[in-house]
C-alpha cells in the first residue's frame, strides 16, 4: 500500500508539520513493506472550491489546472493518515476545502487520524468521520488524540511512549482495512 501523512494546518507557528514528519519517521521504521509519504497543504497550490461543476458530478475530471495536479496526487495513494488540529471545536478550513475539491479520489480508502489539540483534537475527528464516510472513505475505529497536556510539553511536540502506542494502534489498523478493501475491490 502507498499510504500519505496527510499534514492539514497551514498556520503560522503550527504543530502539524512536526507531527507528521514524526510520525512518517515512525511508520517508515516498521518496515512492514508498505510506502509511507508525507503531504503538507501548505506545499500544495490550491484555489478555493469555486468550480461550476460540484466534485460529485465532474468524476474526476475537473476545469481547473490545480484541481487537476490535485486529483492526481490523492489518486496515487491508496489510504491516509489525517494529521488534523482541532479548530473551535471542528476541522481546519482550509484542509476541508482541500479535501471538497474531490471526490471520486477519496473513495473506498481507509482514512485514520492523528489529531492534537486543547482536547486532543477528538471533536474535529469527529466531523472527520461525518466528512469522510459521507464520500464513501473507510474512517478506522482507532484514533491518536493528542492532548497538548499529554503531548507537548511548553507548547512544544514531545512524543512518549503512549504517543507511539496510539500512532501504532491506527498504522495496524489501517494496513488491515486497507489490505482488505484491496482483496474486496
Amino acid at each position: 500500500m502507498k499510504i500519505a501523512v496527510f499534514v492539514g494546518s497551514i498556520r503560522n507557528g503550527r504543530h502539524g508539520r512536526t507531527v507528521g514528519q514524526w510520525a512518517l519517521d515512525q511508520l517508515q521504521a516498521r518496515g512492514d513493506g508498505n510506502t509511507y509519504e508525507l503531504i503538507d497543504l501548505i506545499e500544495q497550490d490550491l484555489d478555493q472550491l469555486t468550480a461550476a461543476v460540484p466534485p460529485i458530478m465532474a468524476a474526476g475530471t475537473y476545469d481547473e489546472v490545480k484541481t487537476t495536479a490535485w486529483s492526481g496526487t490523492i489518486s496515487s495513494y491508496d489510504g491516509f493518515i489525517f494529521v488534523t488540529p482541532e479548530y473551535n471545536a471542528s476541522v481546519p478550513g482550509t484542509m476541508k476545502n482541500a479535501f471538497d475539491l474531490l471526490k471520486v479520489e477519496w473513495e473506498g480508502k481507509p482514512v485514520g487520524f492523528l489529531s492534537y489539540g486543547g482536547g486532543g483534537g477528538v471533536r474535529a475527528v469527529n466531523h472527520w468521520r461525518d466528512i469522510v464516510a459521507n464520500v464513501g472513505m473507510l474512517p478506522l475505529e482507532a484514533q491518536a488524540a493528542l492532548a497538548f497536556d499529554d503531548h507537548f510539553v511548553d507548547f512544544q511536540f514531545a512524543p512518549n511512549e503512549q504517543t507511539v502506542e496510539l500512532l501504532e494502534a491506527v498504522a495496524a489498523e489501517l494496513v488491515q482495512v486497507g489490505e482488505k478493501a484491496t482483496v474486496n475491490a
